[in-house]
């Protein structure tokens, strides 16, 4: 009875954990690209005929975009949830979790990119953008999550703290 019990929660978790990496990769992305798509059209008038995921065409495009994505974002939180949380892979070093996540997310986003065609895959340059472009969005999360990692330690440091001060003094 408990490992069924045991059996739903985690199921349940994996769950939970898959929506909320999803939400917030999701409207990262969302907000990446929209400000990425503010940038090149300021620069480059003629983005919408480069790219496919800056063309205009009204909201069923602008829905089908919005699927595209929505559908990289869960590809990538579920490899989120498979190298960075220890459910599936128990032993491995934090920084080959980390080397995974971003090889899986590169070749996620290019599959998606070619298929999807949303940059011209024949001009290196576009490739060279998408890779300078990955890797610096992939930089700056990583670096959010050091900041929150650090927070949380100091948070629960301080937790620790306060325990053993009330232990001392019952």
């Amino acid at each position: 009875m408990d490992k069924e019990k045991n059996k739903t929660q985690v199921d349940t978790s994996f769950v939970i954990d898959l929506m909320r990496n999803f939400s917030t990769i999701f409207t990262l992305s969302i907000l990446a690209i929209s400000f990425i798509g503010f940038l090149l059209y300021c620069y480059t008038p003629n983005i919408q005929d480069i790219s496919a995921l800056f063309a205009s065409g009204g909201a069923s495009l602008l829905f089908i975009v919005i699927l595209q994505i929505a559908g990289f974002s869960l590809i990538v939180a579920f490899f989120s949830i498979l190298f960075i949380s220890q459910r599936f892979i128990e032993k491995m070093r934090f920084w080959l979790r980390i080397l995974l996540l971003f090889i899986s997310a590169l070749i996620t986003f290019s599959v998606f990119a070619i298929i999807l065609k949303w940059f011209p895959v024949d001009d290196p340059l576009a490739w060279l953008g998408f890779l300078i472009s990955t890797f610096l969005c992939f930089c700056i999360s990583l670096g959010l999550t050091f900041i929150k990692f650090k927070l949380e330690r100091k948070k629960y440091n301080e937790l620790l703290a306060r325990f053993k001060n009330s232990q001392k003094n019952p």
